[in-house]
């Protein structure tokens, strides 16, 4: 999130400006909230926001989300034999992301050639 940058909307949105997605807090829905609930403490979320049903992303975040992937195919695609020194749910997770952000990156970038921006 951009460093200070919150900007409140209403008593019930609260837009949290992000490098991959910007954030319309919404406590009942917020899967951040639920997940430090239920562990009593916050806990890092790496890419939590990616399955939230607050974050919206458009074109602005696309080059943050390709270098994300990129950084992600890189470490996949180092030559074999350091690739199975590395853990084997490592690879399924970089694997796994790599998918994902794959997705989002389609998803914005279909509907940004038909509407100019996607908010997913």
């Amino acid at each position: 999130m951009a460093s200070g940058t919150v900007k409140r909307f209403n008593s019930a949105k609260t837009l949290h400006p992000g490098v991959l997605n910007d954030c319309f807090y919404q406590a009942a829905t917020a899967v951040c909230r639920k997940r430090a609930k239920a562990l009593g403490r916050p806990v890092p979320l790496h890419n939590m926001c990616l399955h939230c049903p607050n974050a919206r992303r458009s074109a602005v975040h696309l080059p943050r989300l390709t270098t994300a992937r990129d950084q992600a195919l890189s470490v996949l695609d180092l030559p074999k034999k350091e690739r199975e020194a590395m853990p084997r749910l490592q690879v399924i997770a970089l694997t796994d992301y790599t998918t994902e952000l794959d997705e989002l990156i389609q998803s914005i970038t279909t509907d940004g050639s038909k509407e100019g921006t996607r908010t997913a």
